[in-house]
């Protein structure tokens, strides 16, 4: 392997932006370029460095006096401007030296006003050092509530719980256990970076340093706000000869909300639906998954089957659940994972035989989705939706995975149904069927990544029903086969 045209690359790139510090005035130092940004007459010296990742990392910026700018969210801990947000490292615009320079002296011009329309991220961990001590640290809602005792205890995948409690009474040198507090600052507008920092802005309700001093508080929970929204952080705190220090901690919320928080924008619309899902194969059950993560808190499975070694491959569940029905695998997975009660979902370990057993479905739930890949159960289904004056989805694999079809039955707007997929083309090359004894048909080669994405055609689908907001009145059908090579000369 050959880095050549890597190296080359960066030897150009940087070159190109040093060359553009130089026509901008900057002078070369030992480890970092000098000058001056800003509009005329409130200019500020600055010293450039280049990081190792460069041009694949932004510059850095650091003032030469360090309280020539003021102190705000927008520097880091070492007081280097805050320039490149995570989201913001398209095209790596930061190569070409005059745009760089432009962005830092529009930065001074926001700092100077004082960050009018700032957005409120909730990074205060970033103005503290890291601290040894790699465990994550969780808390609830009962556990952060301001200015008290908690504890945080040792759990399993090397997590710390915490949970309210008393002060501890005296030292203690086990690291299982940790006393500690929840202090809330309130409203931040200049983050603390030191204990001295926070301690000044607490209330003199507890003498936090004492029993910081006293190792019977060794965790600070740091509670803030920036607008309306709330953040926290996890600090260890230690006495020192020099005072206290304050390193951060890895924390998260253990809560509801933060554990559905990213379950999509449709979420608060899809808590109170109710999907039946028939047919708890590998679609049906990737299918149940992704609406449970999305925020559909009922749900229905109907399979009359049970979990056998050669279903896992392709199947949600996994080895642990060979043997049981499958709408009870299913049931159990998502009760396991996510925010849903065994309450939460019924399930019926039987196949549909009847049309009142599905005029009942439809009636009693938002949707129905039909995973089988029955023809005479999509039959069944379909025209007892048609009567009924309801719409069900159904999903099918076809062609050993290489297509896969999302219909609404009956279609919406009275337009016509999908039209039949092209099978594969005569006299491609196809592997011999595989048998296996207990199956009357071949064994489906359809992979399991296919399963994938049909499942997800299929949800995107049925969240559009559920929220009123239907993505095409008749569904969906793509070929996922890859197109035929080509052998250019």
């Amino acid at each position: 392997m050959n880095l050549d045209a890597y190296t080359d690359y960066v030897a150009f790139t940087r070159q190109h932006f040093e060359e553009g510090l130089l026509r901008a005035g900057f002078v070369e130092a030992e480890t970092e370029w000098r000058g001056s940004v800003g509009p005329s007459g409130n200019q500020v010296e600055v010293a450039v460095f280049l990081p190792e990742r460069f041009p694949f990392g932004p510059p850095k910026v650091r003032p030469t006096m360090e309280n020539s700018v003021l102190w705000s969210w927008h520097r880091e801990l070492d007081g280097s401007l805050c320039l490149v947000a995570e989201d913001d490292h398209d095209e790596l615009w930061w190569v070409e030296a005059p745009a760089f320079l432009d962005h830092v002296s529009e930065w001074l011009q926001q700092a100077a006003r004082g960050w009018p329309d700032d957005r409120p991220d909730l990074d205060l961990d970033r103005y503290f050092h890291r601290s040894t001590d790699q465990r994550v640290y969780l808390y609830d809602e009962q556990a952060s509530v301001g200015n008290t005792f908690i504890r945080f205890r040792q759990d399993k995948n090397n997590t710390m719980r915490a949970s309210r409690g008393t002060t501890v009474q005296k030292a203690r040198n086990s690291t299982k256990e940790f006393g500690g507090y929840v202090v809330d600052l309130g409203e931040v507008d200049v983050p603390p970076r030191t204990w001295a920092d926070i301690s000044a802005r607490i209330q003199p309700q507890v003498d936090l340093d004492s029993r910081i001093r006293r190792r019977e508080v060794n965790v600070v929970l740091l509670k803030y706000l920036r607008g309306s929204h709330e953040g926290i952080i996890a600090l260890k705190v230690i006495s020192t000869v020099d005072g206290i220090e304050a390193r951060r901690l890895t924390s998260a919320a253990n809560t509801a909300t933060a554990r559905s928080a990213r379950a999509g924008l449709q979420q608060t619309l899809l808590c109170d639906k109710r999907v039946a899902i028939i047919g708890l194969g590998a679609l049906g059950s990737f299918s149940a998954d992704m609406l449970a993560r999305a925020g559909v808190r009922h749900l229905t499975l109907v399979d009359g089957d049970v979990i056998l070694p050669g279903n896992i491959v392709r199947h949600l569940v996994g080895r642990e659940s060979i043997g049981l029905p499958k709408v009870d695998a299913v049931r159990a997975y998502i009760v396991d994972r996510y925010e849903h009660g065994a309450e939460d979902i019924d399930v019926f370990s039987q196949n549909l035989a009847t049309a009142g057993q599905v005029a009942r479905l439809i009636k009693e739930h938002d949707l129905v989705v039909n995973a089988s890949a029955d023809f005479s159960t999509t039959a069944l289904l379909h025209v007892v939706a048609e009567s009924l004056g309801a719409n069900i989805i159904s999903v099918v694999l076809q062609d050993d995975g290489s297509a896969y079809r999302v219909d609404v039955l009956p279609t919406l707007e009275g337009v016509p149904p999908l039209p039949p997929l092209p099978t594969s083309q005569e006299g491609s090359q196809r592997l011999p069927d595989l048998f296996e004894a207990g199956c009357g048909s071949p064994i489906s080669p359809t992979p399991p990544h296919a399963v994938m994405e049909a499942a997800a055609a299929a949800v995107r689908h049925c969240i559009g029903l559920l929220t009123g907001q239907p993505l095409h009145p008749a569904g969906e059908s793509r070929s996922l086969a890859a197109p035929p090579e080509r052998h250019d000369l």
